[in-house]
């Protein structure tokens, strides 16, 4: 991989502080990236904000959905069939959120009404902090997860009419008891023949896997990868040739600092992974680099991720 560009969305103060990016390519010349911003995570004026991008710069984010002094959480951009789809939370605390969803038929110029995407659902549905995925049978499949206070687990929803009904899986077997910490949650999706693999984020000091034979419906024991882990947000991308891009903060210890992001490439499905590659560092612990998001178009990988809290990193990798 070869770093070709990269820059900040936004000028540093703009917003008192953003978190949890999501990034979609809509054509050769734009990009859309969102992700919420506020005083403080969790605070009733937190936003979700857009911004576009066109080849040479970024346009100043705007708002572009709010919880009316409720705060709203870990936006996420899809497209299918020329629609695109910002997913976002609302709630607080995080154990009372739910999933709204408003849509683009032009590119993310005009918007829809926000509406909740499964009614009275408590807990959060459809993608969670990470994009869905198409299927090769057409369904869409969304990475998913749930927040109690005592614990965290994650599934999947998987919607067979593009987006208008969502059925949840079982969750991920996971074995509570004997955990570090509350679990689970945020994971990230591919595809190979006949199985969905899913990476996910955990409190166990190292990135968690597992599979599904059966569309999404069910799920294989989560196990251990080799990636170091810190308890915060990880994403991959599927590449053209079967490898698998993941980016995530290489740091043993659940709640860890953040202050290193790198990358690693598995071959195999994530039974194993190259060295990773340190993608930025910075030797003041309390730095952040977190929540990546990543996507590609088979010549480029395109990631943002959170930078100090205060802005959005930009960066391009040619494959």
């Amino acid at each position: 991989m070869k770093e070709i560009f990269n820059t900040k969305i936004f000028a540093d103060g703009l917003i008192p502080e953003v978190h949890a990016s999501t990034i979609l390519k809509v054509n050769e010349n734009k990009f859309l990236c969102a992700f919420f911003g506020g005083t403080e995570e969790g605070k009733d004026d937190v936003k979700i904000y857009l911004a576009s991008f066109d080849g040479k710069s970024w346009s100043i984010p705007q708002v572009i959905a709010t919880g009316d002094n409720v705060p709203c959480w870990n936006p996420v951009l899809f497209e299918h069939d020329g629609k695109i789809s910002l997913y976002y939370k609302v709630g607080k605390p995080i154990t009372d959120w739910h999933t709204m969803v408003k849509d683009s038929f032009d590119g993310g110029e005009t918007w829809s009404e926000d509406r909740e995407l499964v009614l009275g659902d408590i807990g959060g549905r459809g993608p969670v902090k990470n994009k869905a995925i198409i299927l090769k049978n057409g369904n869409i499949c969304a990475p998913a997860s749930i927040e109690t206070e005592a614990e965290f687990d994650a599934f999947t929803d998987v919607s067979r009419d593009g987006g208008n009904t969502w059925e949840k899986s079982e969750l991920v077997p996971f074995d509570h008891k004997i955990a570090d910490g509350k679990g689970i949650i945020q994971p990230t999706l591919w595809e190979v023949e006949d199985k969905i693999y899913m990476l996910i984020r955990s409190s166990e000091s190292r990135v968690m896997k597992s599979f599904s034979t059966d569309g999404g419906k069910t799920w294989a024991k989560a196990e251990k990868t080799d990636l170091l882990h810190n308890n915060s947000g990880i994403d991959c991308v599927q590449l053209k040739n079967g490898d698998v891009f993941v980016v995530h903060n290489p740091i043993e210890a659940s709640w860890g600092d953040r202050n290193i992001i790198s990358y690693a490439i598995t071959h195999d499905n994530a039974q194993s992974f190259d060295p990773g590659v340190i993608i930025e560092k910075d030797e003041d612990t309390e730095a952040e680099f977190s929540y990546p998001a990543v996507i590609t178009d088979d010549k480029y990988i395109y990631m943002t991720y959170t930078h100090n809290r205060k802005n959005i990193m930009f960066r391009i990798f040619e494959i």
